[in-house]
């Protein structure tokens, strides 16, 4: 099973022991997939093939109000209501005014309504990516109006809510991961909250000891071209026969670098007497690139005076 199938199968199984909670996530199923018809006989029909929706939302509807047999029709993809059963529900929930997907904010005064309302929203129209692959959570929107709604809602829990058209239809969508593991909280998804958690946590560890393994083959990699460049100056000026005229500092640390020529900067101080720190041994070293840098300008001038 996907990871947003993980999600979606735990929350068909949350039901709340709350009516007022009830009534919010059954207003949310009926703003996607409801319908109202009144002709003498009201009517109200919820029609979607999105798995484990039409069941849930049958088991909502018997812990919430009184179902008359009679007045009542369910399939494996539709719940249809009549009568004064019909009307006592539209009533309830405010369905009369769901033309553009929203929701009666009466209904979703209370932070525990709002939880139960996103849960609706994302069993009806959501979808979230496996953590392993990548961090993003959506709800499809059936209007400007309803994304709206869904956006204020996740803002009154402090998350950062964004919009996007895609196909005619306002996609709502969240990339951080922050605010995508409060969601699963919100909605009362704990299981898979915490699996979100592990599959972060695991990654934020991958990525810091990559950046650390980068960083540290980094600074090796430039140790090793300054070492061969330290070695390069001092084989110069050794070729050049003027070893024994650099002061004595300068030819200890020059005869260490050449027995040690891996050895960082630090460690090369210890071998020599009396020991110095690294800055004064990056010190000396630079005073012998200088020299070497002395021999090198000078090879080019006489080469230049063979040519002219």
């Amino acid at each position: 099973m996907s990871y947003s199938g993980k999600v979606r199968e735990e929350l068909l199984n949350r039901i709340s022991s709350a009516r007022h909670c009830r009534i919010a996530e059954l207003a949310g199923f009926f703003s996607f997939f409801g319908s109202v018809a009144g002709d003498g006989t009201w009517e109200a029909a919820v029609r979607t093939d999105r798995d484990g929706v039409i069941k849930k939302y049958f088991t909502l509807l018997k812990k919430t109000i009184n179902i008359v047999n009679r007045d009542i029709y369910v399939s494996s993809d539709s719940v249809i209501i009549r009568g004064e059963t019909a009307e006592d529900f539209i009533r309830m929930i405010k369905a009369d005014g769901m033309d553009d997907g929203t929701v009666d904010r009466l209904i979703l005064m209370q932070p525990c309504c709002r939880r139960a309302y996103m849960r609706a929203a994302f069993l009806s129209a959501g979808s979230i990516t496996d953590p392993e692959k990548g961090y993003h959570f959506e709800i499809v929107t059936k209007s400007s109006a309803q994304a709206k709604l869904i956006c204020d809602v996740m803002r009154s829990f402090d998350l950062s809510p964004k919009t996007v058209a895609r196909q005619g239809r306002n996609v709502v969508y969240l990339k951080d991961a922050d605010d995508i593991s409060d969601m699963l909280k919100i909605m009362e998804a704990p299981v898979t909250m915490m699996a979100f958690e592990n599959v972060r946590v695991e990654k934020d560890m991958k990525n810091a000891v990559n950046r650390k393994v980068n960083c540290e083959t980094a600074n090796i990699g430039k140790m090793v071209d300054a070492a061969v460049r330290e070695v390069r100056d001092i084989m110069l000026i050794k070729d050049a026969g003027i070893m024994g005229s650099l002061p004595e500092k300068l030819r200890e640390t020059a005869a260490v670098r050449l027995a040690h020529p891996d050895m960082p900067l630090k460690e090369l101080g210890k071998l020599l007497d009396p020991p110095v720190g690294k800055s004064g041994v990056n010190h000396r070293l630079r005073r012998i690139r200088e020299i070497a840098d002395g021999i090198r300008k000078e090879e080019e001038r006489d080469l230049w005076k063979k040519k002219s």
